[in-house]
């Protein structure tokens, strides 16, 4: 019963990052952020904030609002 139940929580655990929709990301030449509903898979865009995601566009925005990298210098 433990075993099924360690499998299970594992399976959960790498599946995870399949539910998130939208990420934090930044133009790596003009620094600017914005929300993306894949994650980035090229070096023109680095990922802000948690590798994990967001799962509504509302939190990716607030994340991207917070995030240090995101905001504007001055």
């Amino acid at each position: 019963m433990k075993l099924k139940f360690a499998v299970a929580a594992l399976a959960l655990v790498v599946a995870m990052p399949a539910f998130a929709d939208y990420y934090v990301v930044q133009n790596a030449k003009s620094k600017k952020c914005s929300v993306a509903s894949k994650k980035p898979s090229s070096d023109k865009t680095v990922l802000v904030g948690d590798d994990a995601g967001y799962k509504t566009k509302k939190d990716a925005q607030a994340a991207m609002k917070a995030a240090d990298a995101c905001k504007a210098k001055a």
